[in-house]
């Protein structure tokens, strides 16, 4: 039986990505053959209509951020769309098995997938949770399992892993336009509005104070943390948009700089011996990202160079299945957003990236703002509500011109670098760790899609023999 497993070093809450298509079937695969029923074939035709001009019309289809075509019941049938979530059925190669949320999810072949002979693998096993190292040396070093992405992990700590005479696979670096960065709450943590922290409407006590942002975006080390704990190919990043060189601005800079830094501060009123503070206010942030080593430290190197300028600096370290995790009751998350900082990375799915820009986009009424009344589903997680952002966003929805469009992204990246909404900190390529079994070349690994966009034809190298 030929099976595949899959090892992920960082996963929000193990979420399967939709495949829209088929209803529901019953599937058992036994020594590699495909049993169950399948669906018969209908005279089914979907029709999408949009109701503007749409550059981005492909994403609602081929999308891996937001913009899934959903079948409708599930939108509309109370408790339909949570099954959904949990066992997705589609035209994708494979269907849900089993599902052990924060944990695995173990697939199998989709018999009624539109390729005859496809996919290659009677069994996918998807392991979530856990940190980036582990990940790595568990396809390096012992083989268990045959795929890891998002290797967050020290170039010198990955060199190491390849250095034995016995590896079972190796790490490679695909060009990404991932961003890590830090973001700012715009609402106060500390203060709850019925039943809520970071309310919209309670603004931070420090972090609305332009000077201090800007004092932190000059006082990190940028070009350090790249250097030391990302590596070759991925720079220090200057903007939020990098990697679509279209779409990279050239109006922005950043110096590092703490002695200026502790000078705004000072200029601005923000005063004191040891951690600074005015009108009552002490400037002491809490910082939080996943569990992971180079996020850890990363946060040692923000934490030494803003204690350098007078801000105190609590750190956070949350296991990544809960920091990434969407459920509304989860407070840990990333979309609750109840610290001052936090830190992690996403990229553009396509080189049209609005879904992507939605992050920092309020929406008539803040509706796209993360808040209790659309249980954080909202993508603006930093509760920032500017509406020139959302003027530039609305009209790249709808604008055909390239060369326009690409200078809406450049005037959206211009106002979040200079407002310092965000401190972006190292552009990121997707380093994977791929095992020896796989064929490496069928992977087809890219900067704007999930690892596993090819999925169906993964299969095995040359002379390796089916587990």
């Amino acid at each position: 039986m030929k099976r595949l497993w899959l090892c992920i070093g960082l996963i929000a809450a193990m979420a399967v990505g939709a495949q829209d298509r088929a209803p529901e079937m019953l599937v058992e695969i036994e020594n590699g053959g495909r049993q169950g029923i399948r669906i018969s074939e209908v005279d089914v035709t979907v029709t999408v209509h949009f109701t503007n001009p749409n550059p981005n019309w492909f994403e609602a289809h081929a999308g891996t951020s937001t913009g899934y075509v959903y079948p409708k019941h599930i939108l509309e049938v109370e408790g339909a769309h949570d099954e959904y979530v949990l066992n997705p059925i589609g035209t994708g190669p494979y269907v849900v098995e089993s599902f052990s949320v924060n944990d695995q999810v173990t697939y199998i072949p989709n018999v009624n997938y539109r390729e005859p002979n496809k996919p290659y693998f009677s069994r996918v096993l998807l392991k979530g949770g856990g940190d980036a190292a582990s990940a790595a040396r568990a396809v390096i070093q012992t083989g268990e399992y045959d795929f890891a992405w998002n290797l967050q992990v020290e170039p010198a700590v990955i060199d190491e892993m390849m250095a034995g005479d016995n590896t079972y696979g190796f790490a490679k670096v695909t060009p990404g336009a991932n961003v890590e960065r830090i973001n700012f709450n715009f609402s106060d943590p500390n203060t709850e509005v019925d039943g809520q922290r970071s309310e919209i409407n309670t603004p931070h006590p420090f972090l609305t104070d332009p000077e201090v942002r800007r004092a932190i975006t000059s006082a990190v080390d940028r070009e350090l943390i790249a250097t030391e704990f990302y590596g070759e190919g991925n720079p220090a990043a200057k903007n939020i948009l990098s990697g679509i060189p279209a779409l990279e601005s050239p109006n922005t800079s950043f110096v590092f700089d703490t002695e200026a830094a502790a000078q705004i501060l000072e200029d601005a009123g923000w005063t004191g011996d040891g951690t600074r503070s005015k009108d009552g206010v002490e400037l002491s942030v809490t910082y939080a990202t996943s569990v992971n080593q180079v996020r850890q430290k990363t946060q040692a190197v923000v934490k030494s160079n803003l204690e350098e300028i007078g801000i105190e600096v609590n750190l956070e370290q949350v296991d990544a299945g809960i920091y990434f995790d969407s459920a509304a009751g989860n407070e840990q998350n990333i979309s609750h957003f109840y610290w001052d900082f936090h830190m992690y990375q996403s990229v553009p799915s396509n080189p049209t990236p609005i879904s992507y820009m939605e992050g920092w986009y309020a929406g008539e009424d803040n509706s796209n703002v993360a808040q209790a009344s659309n249980q954080w589903q909202g993508q603006n997680y930093g509760r920032w509500v500017n509406a020139d952002f959302d003027a530039l966003l609305d009209a790249a929805r709808v604008e055909p011109d390239p060369e326009v469009l690409a200078d809406l992204f450049i005037q959206m990246n211009d106002l979040l670098i200079n407002d310092n909404v965000i401190l972006p900190l190292v552009v990121v390529g997707g380093r994977t760790g791929i095992g020896n079994r796989l064929r490496e070349e069928n992977l087809a690994l890219g900067a704007f899609s999930y690892n596993y966009w090819n999925i169906a034809n993964w299969n095995l190298a040359d002379g390796v023999e089916p587990a």
